[in-house]
């Protein structure tokens, strides 16, 4: 369990957001290199999941399949289960056995693989759920010099909807706002120094999903709306 505290801007607030972070007197580092984070996101045809998200209950999850790097066949993945009851989240995950290929793959396809390499609670979990949205974005790493709160700073964010797809691929992008998404991420004891991050940064709290924004551009932030 952990605190999820999210700030969303124009994705042009970037340099000067590093700025920030680097001058920050809570001693903000770099403990890894960024790279790049793949997601396809599954719900059913009925967009349970997007429904409830879009609704604002406040506990959600997400099914996700994620991988790191920039290509799309012969990955190495993790199948998680996200869960968030208002700001806390947690999630489940399980290694999917063997390389796995993801564009090119038909849809039917690709959830039987799934199945095939997880054991009997995920595929239970898995049944009724079909590729929806392909999310891809590059990640940097942060984390203050006590490493009690940890940041992930998400750029070029790209969405392709795959739910009217024969074959999953990345290529047919949904147009969105060009936002960069700030999270930080603590355990409850340590909220407070979180929030206190938070106070000396120049973007307000919000809510973010890239689910979300991926699905519906529509609902999620804008540019615009943000007092950057």
């Amino acid at each position: 369990m952990r605190y999820e505290l999210k700030l969303v801007a124009d994705e042009a607030f970037g340099p000067e957001l590093c700025m920030l972070l680097r001058l920050d007197r809570a001693g903000i580092r770099t403990p890894y290199p960024p790279r790049v984070v793949q997601s396809v996101y599954l719900d059913t045809p009925f967009q349970k999941t997007l429904q409830e998200n879009l609704a604002g209950l406040s506990r959600r999850e997400k099914v996700r399949l994620r991988w790191y790097g920039a290509t799309a066949s012969g990955v190495r993945a993790t199948l998680e289960r996200k869960c968030r009851e208002n700001s806390m989240g947690w999630k489940e995950s399980t290694s999917i056995v063997g390389a796995l290929d993801v564009a090119g793959v038909e849809r039917h396809a690709f959830m039987d693989g799934l199945a095939r390499r997880c054991d009997a609670r995920w595929r239970a979990l898995l049944a009724g759920f079909e590729p929806a949205q392909w999310v891809r974005y590059r990640r940097e790493y942060f984390t203050s010099a006590d490493q009690r709160v940890r940041l992930t700073l998400d750029r070029e964010l790209t969405f392709a909807d795959q739910r009217r797809l024969m074959r999953l691929g990345p290529r047919e992008r949904t147009p969105s706002a060009r936002v960069l998404v700030l999270e930080l991420k603590c355990a409850p004891d340590d909220l407070e120094r979180a929030r206190d991050i938070l106070g000396r940064l120049p973007i307000p709290l919000g809510r973010c999903s890239k689910f979300v924004l991926a699905a519906e551009p529509s609902s999620g932030p804008l540019p615009s709306e943000l007092e950057v």
